[in-house]
């Protein structure tokens, strides 16, 4: 076969021009043939090839006959011999002159009554001077015919003709028999295969068609698949159409699907009723507990034996009675009966179904009896709930609250009593209202509800368990974070402070706050000369206070429902930060904000200060003084006593400047002063000589002594101690 290239060829074939060689050859004659696809110059003696598509179609060669003499030629008579397919049209009358290199025009058809090879001849006789001559061309007439049949899958071929039918065996279904059709051309020249197309029944199907256009050598043929598959057991019909380049033909098609077909029907003591898949099957309703059934009976209507590979129901209540061993085998016309059970085990609506082979069933059918269902309420919207199942609430910010509606439905078909109602342990989250009077009846399809309100204390799910008679239900619900805290502020003392002192600080926020909330307020001493003092703290004891400030307002509450807080300063420079910390009183959701604001007191670094100066002891010539004070720097440099001597007594010496700093030093680095900040108490003796006048002892010259201590920053008051 060969692919075809003439543009020409569905109307006609091309020109095939054959020559023998010729002892002698009249070249007198120029002669040109043009046919419907190629013009050829035809020498004197050759053959000139005319094809046709299809038997009875007509080919025409237009001639042109060119005189090559240097003389006018007489031309005495054209004529066409050998078959009557070949006839000569529009030829000029005989005879006639044609001058030097003139031209005459005639037309030679053909007109295929066969698919044979047809020959003729083509005569021009004419006169030159005195010679007469005979230009001579052989024609060949040919023209494809196709033939066709088919071949069934293990058959003998079978001639295919217009109208003719193609019958399948009976096959199964989803199986499919195949036959093979052939296209022959048994003409005299090549042909061409345009299409091949089924129509009708979709379960006639060719394959591996050849493609349109395709050329067939004379001689030789194409061949397809036709396939038969059937989906169902009723007769499928259709229809093959094949066109070549000289003919179309219609065959009929014809198959039957091969298989079982099961019909199914209900039985009862009524009688029977048909049943199709996908229907329903209602089934007498049956009280809780007790059992009834129905029957379908399944019987093979096909035309050969069947096969039921499943069987089987599923619902709650339905099983299957003595179920059969399967597969089970259903012989043509024969049946088999299926038992359904129906056994509730509680009240209300039961759907299942039921699968026989591939075909499926609706039950349907009522248990008698009470049935409790619940649900809960939100925004109008229900969500059914079952026993040990969740009620979600819609989250609520610590603080405020949520509610549902919790309702109590009997769906089923007698009436029913709610006897209890309640939480399964204490809880002040979960609230109930509205409860109903208990116990309460309920009939078929009554209601009964409660509300339950959710007022979280704590961040995240909070849970409960509400029980209903015997059954239980965890309610859930989210607190989310409660209103952001307002501004906290410090009232009261703030900036320097005195040693020793104790101011009273307060706290309070910028606008009422809808909790109750607790807090604790801390105390950060920093040193300014590296020493902690213990004596820096809450007048109430330690570094740290509780408070609370109840909801709905915003004072802090601090120890014996004071307003206010008082804080020791102690001895020792540094400054002492107030920080506070807030937290929700239910469920302790911390507020304090990331930088929470605090309040500072600083005590400076500044010169010693003299609390007392007292005589610790005295003797007929000494005298020791116990001096006590505090130098917040911790450092004290020097000490000055100013002596006043007793009126009449002289004394030479009046005042004494005493050298102090490394004993102070020493004292302050050591771990005795550590517990007294910068408190300190110092000994100072003196020891006296010299002559008396009025007094009997030297320690009786001594009327008073004033002392002043002094350091890098400043020297404190003088204090005063009588001596005598």
């Amino acid at each position: 076969m060969q692919r075809l290239r003439s543009p020409f060829l569905n109307s006609c074939a091309a020109v095939l021009l054959a020559g023998g060689a010729l002892l002698a050859q009249n070249t007198s004659l120029g002669l040109r043939v043009q046919l419907p696809d190629s013009t050829n110059d035809v020498a004197d003696g050759s053959l000139l090839l005319m094809p046709t598509t299809a038997i009875g179609q007509t080919v025409g060669g237009n001639f042109n006959a060119t005189n090559r003499t240097t003389q006018t030629i007489t031309i005495n008579f054209i004529q066409v011999s050998g078959s009557t397919d070949f006839t000569l049209g529009n030829a000029p009358e005989t005879p006639f002159t044609v001058p030097a290199n003139g031209v005459f025009g005639f037309q030679v058809n053909y007109k295929a009554t066969t698919s044979q090879r047809t020959n003729g001849r083509l005569q021009i006789n004419f006169t030159a001077g005195t010679a007469s001559f005979t230009f001579g061309v052989n024609l060949t007439g040919v023209c494809p015919e196709f033939a066709f049949s088919f071949i069934p899958s293990g058959g003998n071929q079978t001639v295919l003709t217009d109208g003719a039918t193609i019958q399948f065996p009976n096959t199964a279904i989803d199986a499919s028999s195949s036959a093979a059709i052939v296209a022959t051309n048994r003409g005299s020249y090549q042909g061409v295969f345009n299409f091949a197309t089924v129509s009708g029944s979709s379960e006639f199907a060719t394959f591996n068609v050849p493609l349109s256009g395709t050329v067939v050598e004379a001689g030789r043929e194409i061949r397809f698949g036709l396939n038969f598959t059937p989906k169902t057991l009723d007769p499928s019909r259709g229809t093959l159409t094949i066109e070549t380049g000289d003919r179309r033909i219609s065959a009929n098609l014809a198959g039957l699907g091969s298989g079982a077909r099961f019909a199914y029907e209900t039985v009862s003591e009524a009688g029977s009723a048909p049943l199709s898949p996908n229907t329903q099957i209602t089934i007498p309703d049956t009280n809780v507990s007790e059992k009834t059934t129905a029957v379908v009976r399944v019987r093979n209507t096909g035309n050969a034996d069947g096969r039921i590979t499943a069987l089987s129901v599923n619902g709650s209540g339905f099983s299957l009675a003595d179920p059969p061993i399967l597969p089970v085998l259903l012989p043509q016309n024969s049946s088999i009966a299926v038992t359904i059970n129906f056994q509730p085990t509680t009240p209300g609506r039961a759907t299942g179904r039921l699968r026989i082979g591939s075909d499926d069933f609706d039950l349907v059918s009522n248990g008698l009896g009470p049935n409790l269902t619940y649900a809960f309420v939100i925004n109008n919207v229900s969500t059914p709930v079952a026993n040990n199942g969740s009620v979600i609430f819609t989250p609520a910010a610590v603080g405020a609250s949520s509610s549902l509606r919790f309702q109590i439905t009997n769906t089923g078909t007698a009436p029913t009593t709610v006897s209890s109602i309640g939480f399964a342990a204490p809880t002040t989250v979960f609230t109930l209202g509205a409860l109903p009077n208990l116990p309460v009846n309920l009939a078929p399809n009554a209601s009964t509800g409660f509300t339950i309100s959710f007022s979280p204390v704590a961040l995240g799910t909070t849970t409960a368990t509400l029980r209903v008679d015997n059954l239980s239900f965890t309610l859930s619900g989210a607190g989310n974070a409660p209103p952001p805290l307002p501004a906290i502020r410090f009232d009261g003392a703030s900036g320097n402070q005195d040693p020793l002192a104790q101011p009273a600080v307060g706290l309070t926020l910028a606008s009422s706050y809808p909790l109750a909330l607790s807090g604790t307020l801390t105390l950060t001493f920093n040193s300014e000369v590296g020493a902690n003092d213990p004596a820096v703290q809450f007048a109430t004891g330690g570094r740290t206070v509780a408070f609370t400030i109840p909801a709905n307002t915003s004072r802090a509450i601090f120890p014996n429902n004071a307003t206010q807080i008082r804080v020791q300063t102690g001895s020792v420079a540094g400054s002492i930060v107030l920080t506070p910390d807030v937290v929700t009183a239910d469920g302790g959701i911390r507020l304090t904000p990331t930088n929470p604001p605090t309040a500072s007191l600083s005590v400076a670094a500044g010169a010693p200060r003299l609390l007392s100066v007292s005589v610790s002891s005295k003797t007929a010539n000494t005298v020791t003084l116990l001096v006590s004070g505090y130098a917040t720097s911790r450092s004290v440099t020097g000490m000055q006593l100013t002596i006043t001597p007793t009126q009449g007594e002289n004394v030479q010496t009046t005042s004494l400047t005493l050298p102090v700093e490394a004993a102070f030093v020493g004292y302050y680095a050591g771990a005795a002063s550590a517990q007294f900040g910068s408190l300190f108490s110092a000994t100072i003796p003196l020891t006296l000589a010299g002559d008396l006048t009025n007094v009997t002892q030297l320690a009786d010259t001594i009327q008073s002594v004033s002392v002043t201590a002094t350091n890098r920053v400043g020297t404190s008051p003088a204090v005063s101690v009588n001596v005598r």
